[in-house]
């Protein structure tokens, strides 16, 4: 018979995966975006965007502007006077070989320089840090964000004179 209710059930099931269909079609064309986001977490990095939606370290890929690495440098220069003591040190002198007297005067100078001279291996700490404001740009499809730069000032943790 013609119009057998047994066949609804295949027609509801297709039409369903036309809608399915549908709706990734218009996800995979979502073109790319900025957006912002703040890091609420660092092992594992988690970002919340401006959606309201937290990603996750899976779904981030960073640019070398916010997280840490090595550079070289070429460098010529030579470190500041060390003068921890002053450039004034002295010992009290005893001759233990004929146990003579002993001598209180000395004046031993401790100022000097290193020199720094060549390629060297410099780390940037550039790794985000909870709190911080991050631009992204979602990648198309929006499943992926690059994150590229901080859009706050960067927190630094180093200790500074």
């Amino acid at each position: 018979m013609r119009g057998e209710v047994k066949e609804l059930p295949d027609y509801m099931e297709l039409l369903q995966v036309l809608k399915r269909a549908a709706v990734e079609a218009v996800e995979a064309g979502k073109p790319a975006a900025f957006c912002y986001g703040t890091v609420e977490a660092v092992e594992p990095l988690q970002i919340m965007s401006e959606q309201k939606l937290l990603l996750e370290a899976e779904q981030l890929e960073l640019c070398s502007a916010v997280q840490d690495c090595l550079v070289d440098v070429e460098i010529s220069t030579h470190t500041e006077n060390d003068s921890f003591m002053n450039g004034r040190h002295t010992h009290s002198i005893s001759d233990t070989y004929t146990g003579g007297g002993s001598c209180d005067e000395g004046n031993l100078n401790t100022t000097h320089k290193h020199a720094i001279k060549g390629r060297k291996k410099l780390r940037i700490y550039n790794g985000l840090q909870v709190g911080e404001r991050v631009l992204l740009l979602r990648w198309p499809g929006g499943q992926k964000f690059l994150v590229l730069d901080r859009v706050s000032p960067a927190v630094v943790k180093g200790d500074w004179q």
